[in-house]
């Protein structure tokens, strides 16, 4: 009877740091996911408050007209204008790193499917003609054949960063054309980094609309 005891014990011990193990591998994963969860709701909620920031300014200088000592509510306004030209760039910053590491990398995978399946790289360089013609080849023509396989998945990798970095580069451009043309026209930071947020947004729809439609 004791030795039954004993081993039974033995086990309901041996039982518990799997259990632990299991809770403890489980854990990082859904910290992580959770992190990254509080930083885009973080990042999302930037906007709002920048505009929040600068309406509150316009406030104040409304209030300022109607006083006669309005140094105290100047510096005021100017401490939320500030605040907010503040949060607008923070706001760029993480649609810049929501889009770089997001966004690029889903439509990287994108294109470079579409070119793997349009048999474009592999009629340049005639490797559709030895897959088809390698039905009864030797193993030693199989051999042959891997650096011309290899060749066409680095061409493909090269052709997908070339078209994937002219979409970061057109959408830098129109950022900091919507900028000028907006401070142009209004001679206002903030509207200026608005109007820039917002076609950062919209050149991340599109980016998005590439690879989620097809």
């Amino acid at each position: 009877g004791s030795p039954l005891h004993s081993s039974t014990s033995s086990n309901g011990n041996a039982s518990s740091p799997s259990e632990e193990d299991t809770t403890t591998t489980t854990s990082p994963s859904e910290s992580t996911i959770s992190f990254l969860k509080a930083v885009d709701n973080f990042g999302m909620s930037l906007k709002p408050l920048a505009i929040q920031a600068y309406e509150k300014s316009n406030a104040i200088n409304g209030e300022s007209k109607q006083q006669t000592n309005n140094k105290q509510t100047s510096l005021k306004s100017l401490f939320h204008r500030v605040k907010s030209n503040i949060l607008w760039m923070m706001y760029i910053i993480y649609r810049g790193y929501r889009g770089f590491f997001v966004i690029l990398p889903a439509v990287f995978r994108e294109v470079y499917r579409q070119l793997e399946e349009s048999d474009l790289v592999m009629d340049a360089y005639g490797d559709e003609e030895e897959v088809e013609n390698g039905g009864g080849s030797s193993s030693g023509e199989v051999g042959e054949k891997k650096p011309l396989r290899l060749r066409t998945r680095i061409t493909t990798s090269i052709l997908s960063s070339i078209l994937t970095m002219s979409y970061v580069v057109s959408g830098g451009i129109r950022v900091l054309g919507k900028f000028i043309q907006t401070f142009t026209n209004t001679t206002s930071v903030e509207s200026s980094l608005e109007a820039a947020a917002d076609e950062m947004a919209d050149n991340e729809d599109k980016l998005a609309g590439r690879y989620k439609g097809k």
